[in-house]
């Protein structure tokens, strides 16, 4: 079955030449410095509907915009930080009717000018009597004490592996309006700069919670006096954060969570002594060369071990969970509070422990007085499980009719054993006591069913009618807000077919709901279409107030060029030997030149060059129906030149089309990806007939790199050309938690990792390969490339390479950089599939 949508963007007519150029600017010729008196003519204008590289990368033409705007943590309120010469304000927008009132005017922001500031400006100033002015200080971020008496503002920041959490915090007391009051500088006035990482408030305002050098502080609001709450000598105990492997695979940065009445502080330490230590060479910062070295555990290594402790304010002292397991061979995944409207809430602790290979998931209730564990659910699955990052709760009154304790919570879990991802009711047992268990199976009710997929928890009604979740029942590349009853899912009756939300326009939609569920903040783009950012209402539903519709970036996308682009899927069967694969179709997207009449069909059979862009690997998906950027508008520029762009979602991509879809990639990362790309490529030739069949490239970044390697190594008479940006060749160099997630253990499985691995496969190169690393890349070490260049080399496999110093995973740093990248990887294509 052939399932596609089309779409059409018409714009002015272009001449073959003019598609054909990079850029429409030119460099006249100098004149005679003899000869005279007429002005050198004028440049001629940029013409609208043509892409250049110096467009995307030199000018603001293509910049999307967003209103910064955070709900108040109790209240229907919008929060807005304003920006000025004067210094920043903020202030909150009534809702609906948006008015805006300023809560924190610009002149609490100043800080008084230092000695040195005042000498400097004396110095300078033509009279004597001339003070220097206040500055304003500068915001990363900030936050509101629950009491409103104290705001705390973040800046001076610096970045660590992805984020930038490190820096220093300012605490201004918004109650004292007296002449004396200042900014206090968190950890001391001495504190050294740019050290301090995720200063958070006890929820009653009193205190605030940090960690610096890897140890765990709480400072008081009024006083300033300082405790220790975790340290230690030893540099690689690490307190309150995490390191690279939890933060990169699990999202973990901040490692506190404070009881709902503030009294208690859990928090995570590790302890990554015997973890290998990875060393990366800096060449450039400094005239000697030195070395960066962090602790990096790849497949089969020694993670860190990981535990959790309970401060207690009252008593200074710490309860360590006696969680089972080897520490090393668990991961603390999560560590929640119950919420402050249940009983216990101050007393226990939810915890999420995974198991190494990550096929189960065990949900621990834990007594912080004690620390003694009883695991009341566990997930399990033959390929892999995923841990709730962030819980949301039912509110006791929706179980008033029920026949068990009211008091006892119940959490909202995300379950696939049904072959689907769906919503369940998890009643979390609130004994008076655990010490006795140490089992406690809880209760679950599936609340959602049906052949699709649940993506997130948007929200749940304040009154918990309702929960209002993203999916997509009917196209795996969209994104829309769904509703299910509570009183219907509770009740048996599964929830199969939801109600509909967002309005019925395709694309990609996503939501920031209020604290009474009632409004959100909503976003939406489709693939050719720049982002909207509105208020809406949601019950019913209703659009209130665009804040950001990018009308510029709108009105630029409008004069370009038309370009087809299509979604579709493919059947692979055809293409293949393996039963697994007869009944197989496989989601693409495919932008294309348009010929007379700007249509597709009116294109001469094979003569338009095709570039896939793949990703490939479990983490992500790629054909999604929502506005890429600077990513999409690149691809757009290549149709300009004549080239298709094409990106396929292999099975084992995360998308929403059932587990088995999800997980039959286990253990064969880099075989099943790959053939399913090279056999949906086959499926594209054929289905589109201006594809040129001899004249077929591939690119990717990471993952994406390493399918390109793959492809080209694995199917050499497929493909014409490759680009690979920060590969992966050879999985035994990745990180435990990734690899192992989708691989399993090394010693039960090692072949599989090896087979699935690029620099296996390297004597298979015959095509121009493009391989391009930053030399700091933390993530995906370039010391892997160098393995593979120097098996190329061995192979005599000719290929160009470039390495860029001092850039990290992203190869974005350093003057220049993202436009040198993406000038080389166009002069490469355009060399090759032209």
């Amino acid at each position: 079955m052939l399932a596609c949508r089309r779409f059409l963007l018409v714009s002015m007519a272009l001449t073959v030449g003019i598609l054909s150029q990079l850029s429409t600017t030119t460099t006249p010729a100098f004149a005679n410095s003899n000869e005279t008196s007429e002005a050198p003519p004028t440049p001629p204008k940029t013409d609208p509907a043509v892409l250049s590289l110096r467009r995307l990368f030199k000018t603001s033409d293509f910049r999307s915009k967003s209103r910064t705007l955070t709900w108040d943590n109790n209240e229907d309120i919008l929060w807005e930080r304003k920006s000025g010469k004067e210094g920043p304000a903020l202030n909150q927008l009534s809702v609906p009717d948006l008015e805006s009132t300023t809560i924190v005017p610009r002149e609490t922001f100043l800080l008084p000018a230092t000695e040195a500031e005042v000498d400097g400006d004396a110095k300078s100033a033509d009279s004597e009597s001339e003070e220097a002015s206040p500055k304003p200080i500068e915001i990363s971020q900030w936050t509101i004490s629950a009491d409103g008496r104290y705001l705390l503002v973040y800046n001076n920041t610096r970045r660590v592996w992805r984020q930038h959490t490190r820096g220093d915090y300012w605490l201004r007391d918004l109650s004292d309006d007296s002449a004396e009051a200042t900014w206090r500088k968190i950890g001391g006035e001495d504190a050294p700069d740019a050290k301090t990482m995720f200063a958070t408030f006890a929820p009653d305002g009193q205190s605030i919670a940090f960690v610096r050098d890897s140890d765990l502080y709480l400072e008081d609001c009024e006083t300033g006096d300082l405790q220790m709450v975790a340290g230690s000598d030893d540099p690689k105990l690490i307190s309150g954060t995490f390191d690279w492997v939890y933060e990169e695979e699990l999202g973990l940065r901040n490692g506190l969570r404070f009881s709902p009445n503030g009294q208690k502080l859990a928090f995570w330490q590790l302890d990554s002594n015997g973890v290998p230590i990875q060393t990366m060479i800096d060449n450039t910062s400094e005239r000697y060369a030195k070395t960066i070295e962090f602790a990096y555990p790849k497949v089969g290594q020694t993670n860190s071990a990981a535990k959790v402790g309970v401060w207690d304010r009252t008593s200074k002292k710490t309860v360590w969970l006696d969680l089972p397991g080897d520490p090393r061979e668990n991961y603390i995944a999560a560590v929640d509070w119950l919420p402050s409207d249940f009983a216990h809430a101050n007393e226990r602790l939810l915890i999420q422990q995974l198991n190494r290979k990550q096929n189960q998931n065990h949900v621990y209730l834990c007594d912080v007085e004690t620390g003694h564990c009883v695991n009341i659910h566990t997930e399990v699955s033959d390929a892999w499980v995923r841990h709730l990052r962030e819980l949301h709760w039912l509110p006791g009154t929706v179980f008033k009719n029920d026949a068990s304790d009211n008091s006892s919570p119940r959490l909202l879990w995300f379950s696939e054993r049904s072959g689907w991802q769906h919503i369940e009711a998890i009643e979390i047992p609130a004994p008076d006591s655990l010490e006795e268990e140490s089992n406690l199976p809880s209760r679950i009710t599936p609340v959602t069913g049906g052949s699709w997929d649940v993506i997130s928890i948007a929200a749940v009604a304040k009154d918990g009618s309702h929960i209002d979740f993203i999916a997509s029942p009917e196209q795996p590349s969209q994104r829309a807000l769904y509703r299910v009853s509570l009183e219907q899912g509770l009740s048996g009756q599964l929830a199969t077919t939801p109600e509909r939300i967002s309005p019925d326009e395709g694309g990609t939609f996503s939501y920031s709901v209020s604290p009474t569920a009632d409004y959100a903040l909503e976003s939406w783009s489709d693939f050719n279409s720049a982002p909207q950012q509105r208020l809406v209402q949601l019950d019913p539903y209703k659009r209130l107030k665009t804040f950001d519709d990018n009308e510029k970036l709108h009105e630029n996308l409008e004069k370009l060029a038309p370009v087809h682009t299509e979604f579709v899927r493919l059947p692979i069967g055809e293409f293949t030997d393996d039963p697994a694969s007869k009944d197989m179709e496989l989601d693409v997207w495919i932008m294309m030149p348009v010929g007379e009449g700007n249509s597709i069909e009116s294109l001469p059979p094979k003569s338009v060059p095709l570039l896939v862009h793949v990703y490939g690997e479990p983490a992500g998906q790629t054909v999604l129906d929502q506005y890429g950027g600077t990513t999409y508008l690149w691809h757009r520029l290549l149709t300009q030149h004549g080239i298709a762009v094409a990106s396929v979602d292999n099975r084992g991509a995360n998308a929403p089309r059932g587990k088995a879809f999800r997980q039959s990639i286990y253990k064969q990362i880099g075989r099943i990806s790959i053939s399913d790309q090279a056999h949906a490529t086959q499926a594209m030739l054929k289905h589109f007939a201006a594809l040129d069949p001899e004249r077929v490239g591939l690119w990717g970044w990471s993952g994406g790199g390493s399918s390109t390697l793959n492809g080209l190594f694995q199917f050499p008479e497929l493909y014409s050309m490759g680009i690979a940006v920060a590969p992966v060749p050879d999985q035994l160099d990745y990180d435990t938690i990734y690899q192992e997630r989708y691989m399993g253990l090394v010693t039960e499985n090692r072949d599989a990792f090896v087979q699935g691995s690029p620099i296996t496969h390297a004597s298979g190169l015959s095509d121009p390969l493009l391989l391009i690393h930053g030399t700091a890349d933390d993530n995906v070490h370039y010391a892997s490339s160098a393995r593979l260049i120097n098996r190329l080399i061995a192979e005599n496999k000719q290929f160009q390479m470039m390495a860029y110093p001092g850039r990290t995973h992203s190869v974005s740093e350093g003057e220049g950089t993202r436009y040198h990248l993406r000038t080389m990887m166009t002069n490469f294509i355009l060399q090759h599939l032209k």
